[in-house]
């Protein structure tokens, strides 16, 4: 069996995107393409380069608050420079024509609010401008244009993926579930989320199969201690759905 990957962003509980794949590898499915925005992006990039699941997951473990909340100089609370050269030590490929089968990393146009669907340029810088949510991190430069996170426009990219003509699945792990937000970081959150979620609509209508994973919906985007059980849920709940998605798929 032979599927293309969507992956949504979503901070740390992109570790689900993680568990999904190591359920695949053990059910020898064979990845044709891969697609995804912010740390749906990084995964999408780790596994195109030919990283195992395992590999992945001890990739994502490693990941310190420093990585992510070094202070920016620039527009935006913090850089993401420390993580880019980890990703830099980590991928060692500076080409998308080195990875192993196609990837599409969806990054947003600051000016023009577009998404752009990058499979050419700096494969790590390219992940890293598409997880830059602004104005939490800083936009990145990008052959003289600014990039933001992939997330604002398409947080879940199928539609390059489709024009490949590949049968798709998608997984979100930003599923939205009600709540009343109690203060300025809780509803920032929700305002993020309920941004994110809207706009992976479209996608679902074009995908071939989706699958929510809905374990991860009460973890905070940054909450390193839940990576755990981030990965967990992939793994749990796309087993229990495999059949039905399966069927979709062939």
């Amino acid at each position: 069996m032979e599927i293309a990957l969507s992956f949504s962003g979503g901070g740390l509980r992109g570790a689900a995107h993680v568990g999904v794949i190591k359920f695949l590898e053990e059910q020898n499915v064979k990845i044709s393409a891969v697609a995804g925005s912010s740390a749906g992006a990084m995964v999408a990039l780790m596994l195109a380069s030919g990283k195992s699941a395992d590999e992945m997951y001890a990739f994502l473990k490693n990941i310190e608050k420093q990585d992510l909340f070094k202070i920016s100089k620039n527009p935006g609370l913090f850089s993401l420079k420390n993580l880019e050269k980890k990703m830099k030590h980590e991928i060692g490929l500076k080409s998308y024509h080195q990875m192993q089968i196609p990837l599409f990393t969806c990054v947003t146009d600051i000016n023009t609010g577009e998404s752009h669907y990058l499979d050419t340029g700096n494969p790590v810088a390219n992940t890293i401008a598409s997880a830059s949510l602004t104005p939490t991190f800083e936009a990145k430069e990008l052959e003289g244009r600014l990039y933001v996170d992939g997330g604002f426009s398409d947080n879940l990219p199928v539609k390059p993926l489709k024009a490949l003509g590949h049968k798709v699945l998608a997984v979100n792990v930003n599923p939205l579930i009600g709540g009343n937000p109690k203060g300025f970081k809780s509803l920032l959150i929700r305002s993020i989320l309920i941004m994110l979620h809207a706009n992976v609509r479209p996608s679902k209508e074009i995908t071939d199969a989706y699958i929510d994973i809905e374990g991860v919906a009460r973890m905070h985007l940054f909450n390193f201690k839940e990576v755990d059980a981030a990965y967990e849920a992939g793994y749990r709940e796309i087993k229990a759905k495999w059949d039905d998605l399966r069927e979709k798929l062939v």
